[in-house]
């Protein structure tokens, strides 16, 4: 078992990423250097340090968002490309312009428009030009996280600090449905099951909640999960594999900060992957790292995508120092 998690890439970021939703697709990464370039290709064009990235959901062509206070900009991956090896400056596309401190980025799956999310607000924008589509405001709190539904793209659901979670009909910009307060913790992140029609919403202090999304966009509680309580449940049956080293440390809360699925459903905390069983609630096995990946930090800096192929699914972690790009068996 020791041999399950392979490195195969390791570099050294210039500062702390703890406070920066990072980005992986099949092919690439991506991390911001000397705060306001992107890197693999140093792409430049923001003034202040990049908050945010992601990639978008189509496989061609590749683009990238990146967001800062000052700008949001999209770039044609290829094209940068191409242009670096012609001696050209890679130039991106704004779309967004002073929206403040971007922490989440996400595209719909037609990449033609993506949601930022900053404040209490989420933008929906133009991918191909500087327009603002929505403005959706209602949330308590910060917004943490906004993704749009796959089976759906009118649909998107967003997360916040006030412990909730709403789903909005674009068309009109009002709420499908807005949950009770679900935790004292805030709420981090969502993660959609296309098959089951369910949404995922995980928060700081390890809790999990599995929702249906009905045909009337009404969501009903299917289950709970809470991490540290199926960890012990899970070493009490068998040994826990530790792939690097066992934490001495007590843990204090492990927070849900990305999810995804592959053969199991994955759940990405501070210190680890854990690997569930979705249809018992259990954990099938948990991947350890050294230390903790956040420190004392609640913002996503671990992110992580599984690819469901032919190939050994590919996981990305992020530390809050290092990238780390390892192979999972």
């Amino acid at each position: 078992m020791a041999k399950m998690l392979t490195e195969k890439l390791s570099l050294t970021c210039d500062r702390l990423l703890s406070h920066r939703q990072l980005a992986c697709c099949y092919s690439y990464f991506s991390i911001p250097q000397h705060g306001k370039e992107v890197l693999p290709l140093i792409l430049t064009g923001h003034h202040g340090d990049i908050s945010a990235l992601t990639f978008g959901k189509r496989s061609s062509p590749v683009i990238l968002c990146s967001a800062s206070a000052d700008y949001v900009i999209v770039w044609d991956i290829e094209l940068c490309q191409k242009r670096t090896q012609e001696g050209k400056v890679a130039a991106g596309t704004v779309i967004g312009t002073l929206l403040g401190e971007v922490v989440h980025l996400s595209f719909c799956f037609s990449d033609a428009r993506v949601a930022a999310c900053t404040g209490a607000t989420a933008c929906i924008l133009s991918s191909k030009r500087p327009e603002t589509i929505h403005t959706l405001t209602g949330h308590l709190g910060p917004v943490t996280s906004a993704e749009f539904c796959p089976w759906n793209n009118n649909i998107l659901v967003t997360t916040s600090e006030d412990r909730t979670f709403r789903v909005w009909d674009l068309k009109t910009e009002a709420v499908f449905f807005q949950s009770f307060v679900l935790s004292a913790s805030p709420l981090l992140t969502t993660y959609f099951l296309e098959e089951d029609r369910h949404l995922i919403t995980g928060s700081t202090d390890g809790q999990v909640w599995c929702f249906s999304l009905s045909d009337d966009h009404k969501c009903h509680l299917v289950t709970k999960m809470d991490l540290e309580k199926m960890e012990k449940r899970h070493q009490m049956h068998r040994e826990t594999v530790r792939c690097v080293l066992k934490l001495s440390a007590v843990e204090t809360s492990k927070p849900v900060l990305k999810m995804a699925l592959c053969s199991w459903f994955c759940i990405g905390s501070s210190d680890g992957l854990y690997v569930v069983d979705l249809a018992t609630s259990e954990l099938v096995t948990a991947l350890y790292f050294k230390g903790r990946l956040l420190g004392t930090c609640l913002l996503p800096s671990f992110c992580l995508s599984l690819r469901n192929s032919g190939m050994p699914p590919i996981k990305h972690v992020f530390s809050p120092e290092r990238f780390h790009w390892s192979f999972l068996f």
